[in-house]
């Protein structure tokens, strides 16, 4: 009986145990585990004016490249101390001197033929003065041209004419033996030196402009869709470019206008190329007022059309196949697809496939995140009412 009494005990228990287990799996399995809602940055999509930019480059060069031709012949007697590769000139400074003395010779010889034709023609005068007064006296009817000594009167008049050519010929022979620069320029190379006899049309320098540089930029048939032509070819507006150049740490930037294109496009890469002119200030660097060079490689930022009404934002809310993750009312993400306009380093131009106040996410989500709980926190795009930017702020973004 004993027995009998130890065994029921021993069942009873194990059945509390066994019923006491089942019940807390029940109950654990029908507990839902809370859903933690990821923080996520987030900005407003707002509406402004925008300006496109297209990214170039280029070699800057003289606007005049020329070679120094003297029109006379003769020996260099003077050679200017910056007549060499590099040496600057403004316009009418001296550069050579070829021996005058020929041409003085030749200045004194002509004077004399000037003077003795000039006499020649004061006796005619008088001569012709007699003829008339004679025939006056004498005559009857109207004299002939010849009976008046017209004909020598006008053929004195010629010699005197043809007399002040030869001076006039003579003296400029004499003003064209120094050579002067034709304008603000820098030597490239020379090709004489002092003491060398020099021929007319001898080609004794090759001398560049240096008052006014032009850079040819190439832009593709991608860069034309954004680049305003119309306007450029009608003159109704400037088109600002900036050029850049960085050596060692500095960074320099100048400013420019482009002013016309070169009108042909290029059949086999499909490029045209617009002209951009720098004179004046412009030669100078905006902050180290540092001279651009001829030869110089820079890159170039150009401004492009501008448009009204679209979406500019920071470059890291735009995913691969041009997605934006957007934040619902229920706080979930949704991705949308949209047309990018542009895409630079720092921010992106969507046209189409976004509403004025859709919450944009920036932070960076795995795939497959659409449908997705996340806490909004609200940060501030230096982008927000921007309005229109300049070609010049583009420059450095």
């Amino acid at each position: 009986m004993r027995y009998f009494i130890t065994i029921m005990i021993v069942l009873f228990i194990t059945g509390g145990i066994t019923a006491a287990l089942l019940m807390t799996k029940t109950k654990t399995e029908k507990r839902t585990p809370a859903i933690k809602a990821r923080s996520v940055r987030v900005i407003t999509a707002e509406l402004s004016n925008v300006v496109l930019k297209i990214n170039s480059q280029g070699t800057v060069k003289a606007k005049q490249a020329i070679s120094l031709i003297p029109q006379v012949s003769g020996e260099i007697i003077y050679v200017s101390d910056r007549f060499t590769a590099g040496g600057k000139f403004k316009k009418g400074e001296v550069i050579l001197k070829l021996d005058p003395r020929d041409y003085k010779f030749e200045i004194i010889t002509s004077q004399a033929l000037v003077n003795e034709a000039v006499q020649n023609l004061t006796r005619e005068k008088e001569e012709s003065s007699l003829a008339k007064q004679e025939w006056d006296s004498l005559g009857e009817g109207k004299a002939s041209a010849l009976t008046l000594r017209l004909p020598q009167l006008e053929a004195a008049q010629a010699r005197l004419d043809s007399a002040n050519a030869n001076l006039n010929k003579a003296k400029l022979r004499l003003e064209r033996s120094i050579i002067k620069a034709p304008f603000a320029g820098i030597i490239s190379q020379k090709n004489v030196d002092f003491g060398q006899y020099i021929n007319s049309g001898t080609r004794v320098a090759t001398y560049h402009s240096t008052d006014v540089l032009e850079i040819r930029l190439p832009l593709s048939s991608r860069d034309l869709k954004k680049f305003d032509l119309k306007a450029l070819r009608s003159g109704s507006s400037d088109i600002d470019v900036t050029f850049s150049s960085a050596e060692g740490s500095q960074s320099m930037t100048w400013n420019a206008k482009i002013i016309r294109t070169e009108g042909l496009i290029d059949p086999a890469s499909r490029i045209l190329y617009v002209v951009s002119e720098i004179k004046g200030s412009e030669l100078k660097s905006v902050k180290s007022q540092e001279h651009i060079n001829i030869g110089q490689f820079v890159s170039a930022v150009v401004e492009g059309k501008h448009l009204d009404q679209k979406f500019k934002l920071p470059r890291e809310a735009l995913r691969q196949n041009n997605i934006i993750l957007i934040v619902d009312k229920d706080n979930k993400i949704r991705t949308k697809r949209v047309q990018v306009l542009e895409s630079r380093r720092d921010y992106i131009i969507v046209g189409e496939g976004l509403k004025e106040g859709d919450i944009i996410c920036l932070s960076q989500i795995g795939v497959g995140s659409d449908g997705l709980l996340v806490k909004p926190e609200r940060v501030k795009s230096k982008y927000a009412h921007s309005g229109t930017s300049s070609v010049k702020e583009a420059a450095h973004e």
